[in-house]
This record gives C-alpha cells, structure tokens and sequence, in this order.
C-alpha cells in the first residue's frame, strides 16, 4: 500500500529523470555571498584577501544566532557589498585552484556524538532546512527533545526536479548515514523513510537498509505536495497540523534527504554547507551556493536571453528571477525556464465562483477562498481564525482556480500581517 495524504493534485512529471550523471561547476567568474535581506554580514575577510574551499567569509545574525557564510571555491576577495549603509555580503572571484581551507572534522567516534555535538555541528556548518525554522538546528532545538518520530524525505519536491533523486542516485551512503547523526540529534532510536512508489529509488533505498532495525521505508504516492512536512507527517502518521509554522507540535520531525548528507558531510569530512545539486531542464549541476544565475545557464549551454521567464526553485513553489545576475541560494534546489511559445497567458482575474474546487485540494483542509477573500479585504484577525499559519504556500489552490485569483499570495500576504505568537 502507498501512503498518500488528502487533498493535492496529480501534476504529470516532465518526462524520466535524466540518464546524465551530476556535473560540477567550477569555473566561475565570481560567487556573490549574501546574507539575508533583513540581515547585516559581519565579514572575516577583506577585499584583495586569497580564501581557501569551504573557507568561512563571514557571518549574518539570524534570530538572534550568528550563521557562517562559506565559499565553495578558491579564489580572492574583489568586493565587500555594500547596500543602504550596511555591509550585505561579499564577492569571490574563483582562481581555479585547489586550495582548501582548514577543515575541522569531530575527533570523537560519531557513534558516541552526543546529542548537543551533532546540533553544534549543524549550526556550524550552516545547513539550512524549509520551513518557518531557516536553520536544521533550529528545527532540532524547536523540538527540545519531544520528537516521537522521524522521517526522512526521499520524496521529490515538484514536477520537473530531479535534485533530490540524482542526490541518492550518487550518494545514497551520505544520505542514510547522516540519517543516523540526525537520529542523534533528536534523541530517537528510528527514521521513516518516506519515498515515492518508484520501482527503481524506492528499490535502491529498501536494499540500504534491509535489515537495519534503525529504519522503515514508507511507500507515498506521487502526489503535489507530497514531499511539504504537513502533508508527509500526515500521510505516515496520521497527525493533522494546525499550524504550518509549529511541526514539532505534532512531535514529528520531518527532514530532506539533503539535510542528512549535508550533516554527515560536516560531522565526518569537515565540509561545510556550500554547495547543493540544482536541476535545470535535462541537467543536474552541482552548483556552488552564490553562483550567479547566468552562469549555471551558460554552463548548461543556455543563453540568459533565450527563457522568456526564469523561475528559482520547480514551477509550482518558484519565485521569478527578475535579474539573471541573482546567485543561487543555499535551498535553490532547480531553475526552472519558460521558453516563447511555452504556457499561456494567465487571463483576467474573474469574481470568485465559490466553487470549492481550492477546498478539495488544500492539503493543510483549509477554505483558501475564503481566507483569500478577507485578505484583500485585510481582515487579517479573520484570517488568522480560519487557519491561515496552516498555510504551506503549495500553491494548489492557484493552480485549480477557475477565477485566476492569486490565493496563495494573498494568504501568503495575510500570514505576513499576522501577530507573532507569543508561545513562538
């Protein structure tokens, strides 16, 4: 039996995962790291500074909590930027060498890491997470020891992705390992491994771990959002979220499978969180976080000009790129590319029908017509009545409407107005 969740919509995938093993890129004329828009950068270096791979460039403040930024590459400090009179981040120009950084691997056995060791290192080699939390560790410290169960995503993120599948085709021993380290972590004796029902992934990962007591592999269907932690924690367990900022009220932990290598990576190589795989059309590149956008398409062999639209992330939870120059983010797991003659034009907004239709696919059960309707109306205390932190952005709501009515971003908007909790 496959596991699945209410609501969700069955979206037809672009074709099978590409047979091309993963590329790097390397050659780059210059990574633009940044922090945050709403945070400072306090740099370690200065401008005309060498730096070394995975070497820390500096750091931003994040709720309180100071994140490193890392470079991937070798090269050369060209600029500390500087915008609205507060430092932003700085500029590498990669040299090409192999010139590496110290790396600082854990001198203990990672059997006998202690719980607090592996968030440390998490926090330190900067991985971050989706969600409300930003930051792995974070995630794990919002927990504070209550987590019953948890699961692993092995489950791709949209239609057209692959980054997550060519992850565990090349490094599926990283993902299962750094699986046990999380384990640690949140204190738990078991990982759920919850993977689509592919003959070939879910094959490969029943095979790793065939007689490990440790873990349990869940079959899910292939269903849009599968892969959002409300609706996975929903379909493995049962549990029903209320509110899509809080997930360790349901004492679930749900993590990526990009999350578990990235802490083994840390903890048993010393390599920080710097690099991600990035699907793009038929190529899956291993993309250097702060890689301009431009450059990952010149390197897949597409001119910046040719896309009518460039979309970062997959095409249901992507933003529009509105500057090719823009670097890859630490979660920029796909850039998606709309060519001329490709979709069509979204008509006129229309009066909404009350159908229902955004009712039946809602995965967090919702009335996203409703709540979108006060939201324009900025009846936000409403909003927040009717459920709108339950909201997980998915987008299935625009995608079925009749109307053409941007619901996701109204309510996205709402959630925005919302007052923070004071129990946050």
């Amino acid at each position: 039996m496959a596991y699945t969740f209410s609501g969700g919509i069955d979206l037809q995938r672009n074709g099978k995962v590409p047979p091309k093993p993963v590329s790097r890129l390397t050659e780059l004329d210059r990574l633009i790291l940044l922090s945050p828009e709403d945070a400072g950068f306090k740099p370690d270096v200065k401008e005309g500074d060498e730096v070394g791979a995975y070497q820390r460039v500096g750091t931003f403040e994040y709720h309180g909590d100071e994140i490193p930024v890392f470079t991937a590459l070798a090269g050369k400090i060209t600029r500390i930027v500087n915008e609205q009179d507060r430092v932003r981040g700085v500029i590498v120009s990669p040299d090409g060498s192999d010139r590496r950084a110290e790396l600082h691997v854990c001198d203990d056995p990672v059997t006998e890491l202690s719980p607090e060791t592996v968030t440390g290192i998490m926090k330190d080699a900067a991985i971050p997470c989706r969600g409300s939390y930003g930051y792995a560790y974070r995630r794990v410290l919002a927990a504070e020891g209550g987590t019953m169960r948890f699961i692993l995503n092995c489950c791709e993120s949209e239609p057209g992705v692959f980054s997550r599948r060519k992850l565990i085709d090349g490094d599926l021993n990283s993902v299962i390992d750094g699986a046990k380290l999380l384990m640690r972590a949140l204190d738990v004796r078991r990982c759920e491994i919850a993977v689509e029902a592919d003959e070939k992934y879910y094959g490969r990962i029943v095979s790793a771990v065939r007689g490990d007591p440790l873990f349990e592999v869940h079959k899910m269907k292939r269903r849009y959002p599968q892969d959002e932690e409300v609706a996975m924690i929903y379909a493995v367990t049962g549990t029903r979220l209320s509110d899509a900022d809080h997930p360790e009220r349901s004492k679930c932990c749900v993590f990526d499978a990009e999350v578990a290598a990235a802490v083994y990576r840390a903890a048993v190589l010393g390599i920080p969180y710097c690099e991600r795989i990035v699907s793009v059309n038929d190529e899956n590149v291993l993309c250097p976080v702060g890689a301009p956008v431009s450059e990952l398409l010149d390197f897949c062999g597409i001119t910046v000009d040719r896309p009518e639209k460039i979309i970062l992330g997959g095409p249901m939870r992507g933003k529009l790129c509105k500057n090719a120059d823009d670097p890859i983010g630490p979660l920029t797991d796909a850039v998606t590319l709309f060519f001329p003659g490709e979709g069509k034009d979204i008509p006129e907004m229309k009066p909404c029908t009350h159908c229902g239709r955004c009712v039946t696919v809602c995965p967090s059960r919702l009335l996203p017509y409703y709540l979108a309707g006060n939201a324009k109306k900025k009846k936000y205390g409403v909003c927040e009545e009717y459920g709108a932190r339950a909201c997980t952005g998915c987008g299935c709501c625009d995608y079925v409407c009749p109307a053409y009515i941007p619901i996701k971003k109204l309510i996205h908007t709402a959630k925005r107005r919302l007052p923070e909790e004071l129990d946050k």
